[in-house]
Formats: C-alpha cells, structure tokens, sequence
C-alpha cells in the first residue's frame, strides 16, 4: 500500500471514530397520568400494538413490551399474535371487527406505540489541528533547515508535516425520531397515560427496540410509583 493510500485509509478511520463517538440515544421528553381517570387497582391484561407498518420493528417492539408487562403481573396479548403480520391499514376501515377481537379477548387495556414525527439535519464537523513550528525536525534535526530547502530532507519535512496533522472535519447526519406511547382503558376508551420519547441515531431495530423498551418501561414504573403516592 502507497503512503497516499494509506494516509486516506487512516483519515477514514479517524472520521469512523469521531462519528462514532455520536451514538444512539432514547431519552424521554415528556409523560402525563389522567389521575382522575387512571384506577387504583393495578390492571390486569393489556393488549400491545406498534402502529408502523415496518413489521419487523412492529414484531420486536410489540415482543419486548409484552415481556416487560408480563414481568410486571400482567397479561399482554400482541397484535402480531392475534391479528397477524398484516398492513395495519387495512384493519383501520374494519375497526368494528378489530375491537370484536380485543372484547374476546377480555382485554382491560391498550397500549399503543406510534412514530409522531422524525427529523434528518446535516451538520458540518470542523476538524482540528496541531500545529508546532518549532517540532523536532521543522527546522532542525535530521535533514533540518538548510542545504536541502525550506524544511531539508525528509527528516525535517516529516517532523513538520506530522507536527500540523490533526483530525479532519467530516459530515454528520442526526436522524432523531419522536414517539409516543399511549395507555388506554377499554372499557372506556379514557386516554390513562402517555410518554413522549424521541431516540436520536437509533441503531439497529432489534436493540434499538429493546432499548426503547427499557427507557419507556423506566417511566412508566416511575410514574406508578408517583401515582401510589398520593
């Protein structure tokens, strides 16, 4: 490999690096309890639907929520289960025939999952430099300052040019995606509780799913715990 080569090869694994350093991340924004509505006696089954039509993050998102709610002493039903892996528009004009399912079911609660926004903005990272003009071998040193040029030979002129390396800038993309969980009674149909959510850069959707799960689940056991205070 030439030294051009190379060089282009390290430039791309630092920028790999510093992109890197920017990682994923889900943090709640926001959440709300209906205290006048929201029951003492803790709920007892809860059915679990992700609206999207990705049916992959639709399977893993409704799969993790319903470990968490039965790892909390309730029943949840998925909609991939019991309605299948079918484009949620087309149940939306058979809305009838949807809660026929969830009655059956003697469902107390839905929880929904929904994506209420997304933003992409494109940002510019400057690089940084170090440069020393008095680094070993600038001027002085090894083939220093003097009969062979500005910088002598190639002792000098590699002293000086590793002296001013420094990170080059790059170009980032920040894809942030805003989501809101709902909690409804059946019965009902009284909005309970809802959390706002927004995860920047999420990785893949398998961890990323579970990740959300973990952060969502952190609030809503918090808001319990509030609630059962008072």
């Amino acid at each position: 490999m030439n030294q051009t080569k190379l060089f282009s090869v390290l430039l791309i694994v630092a920028s790999s690096f510093l992109i890197s350093a920017c990682g994923p991340s889900i943090k709640t924004t926001g959440s709300w309890v209906n205290k006048t509505k929201i029951s003492e006696e803790p709920l007892k089954s809860v059915f679990i639907i992700a609206l999207t039509d990705n049916r992959t993050a639709r399977t893993y998102l409704e799969n993790y929520l319903a470990e968490a709610a039965q790892k909390r002493g309730l029943k949840a039903y998925r909609s991939v289960e019991f309605i299948g892996p079918v484009d949620l528009k087309q149940i939306a004009p058979v809305k009838e025939v949807f809660l026929k399912k969830l009655s059956d079911l003697n469902c107390e609660s839905i929880f929904t999952v929904a994506l209420v926004n997304s933003t992409s903005d494109t940002r510019y990272v400057s690089g940084s430099a170090a440069y020393s003009p008095y680094s070993y071998g600038a001027y002085g040193g090894y083939g220093g300052y003097g009969a062979h040029g500005a910088y002598g030979g190639f002792g000098g002129y590699y002293g000086y040019t590793v002296s001013t390396m420094g990170n080059p800038g790059y170009y980032t993309t920040d894809n942030k995606y805003f989501i809101e969980a709902k909690l409804f009674d059946f019965k009902t149909d009284e909005l309970l509780m809802s959390v706002q959510s927004k995860a920047t850069n999420p990785d893949a959707i398998e961890k990323s799913s579970k990740l959300y799960t973990e952060t969502l689940m952190e609030e809503v056991d918090k808001l319990r715990k509030q609630y059962r205070k008072k």
